[in-house]
């Protein structure tokens, strides 16, 4: 069965990278605070331990950044992120509630981009993954980097293709989504 894996690029990863890093230390600063003014050892101990193991984790993705050269993504400022709801887990449900929250819409957000081309169907990355019947279409086509799908209900979708990560001929693809989108009508 013929099929094709397609990466698009995701142009808003380091706009995600800064935010997470900018959560993160804000719960920083508010933990040292809490670890210096707060009078109940509970809070102090559990707050000393967040920082240094929120330190920790920042650390580590500091110095693999030039060493993975933006190849893979690096899962530290995540493991920081959760170190954050761990720690607020402690302290205060509500804030850790919206911590993991955040964690876990920094997870998605960073998550590869894979548009699976199928005989039957065609597997959209959109949050949650949409299936597109080739009957709800009236063309796909890549050309110069740019996928391009024409839907029946007036939509189009464009997204520029990762050629790093994608290898695939485009005539191949062309004409095999010409094939399907033939057979349907």
């Amino acid at each position: 069965m013929q099929q094709f894996q397609i990466t698009l690029k995701n142009e808003k990863t380091r706009q995600y990278d800064r935010i997470a890093l900018f959560i993160i230390l804000i719960n920083l600063v508010i933990f040292i605070y809490l670890a210096i003014s707060t009078g109940g050892s509970q809070i102090r101990i559990t707050s000393v331990i967040g920082i240094v193991l929120i330190i920790a984790a920042l650390s580590i993705d500091y110095y693999l950044n030039p060493i993975k050269n933006n190849e893979g993504t690096s899962y530290y400022k995540f493991v920081a992120e959760f170190i954050v709801s761990m720690t607020w887990l402690q302290l205060n449900l509500w804030i850790a509630g919206l911590c993991f929250l955040l964690g876990t819409l920094y997870l998605i957000s960073k998550r590869p981009m894979l548009v699976s081309v199928l005989k039957d169907k065609i597997i959209y990355p959109s949050f949650p993954k949409k299936t597109i019947a080739w009957s709800e279409l009236n063309g796909v086509i890549i050309k110069d980097g740019l996928l391009t799908m024409d839907l029946k209900s007036n939509k189009l979708i464009q997204q520029v293709v990762d050629e790093n990560k994608t290898k695939l001929d485009e005539k191949e693809f062309n004409d095999f989504c010409k094939q399907q989108l033939s057979q349907i009508n």
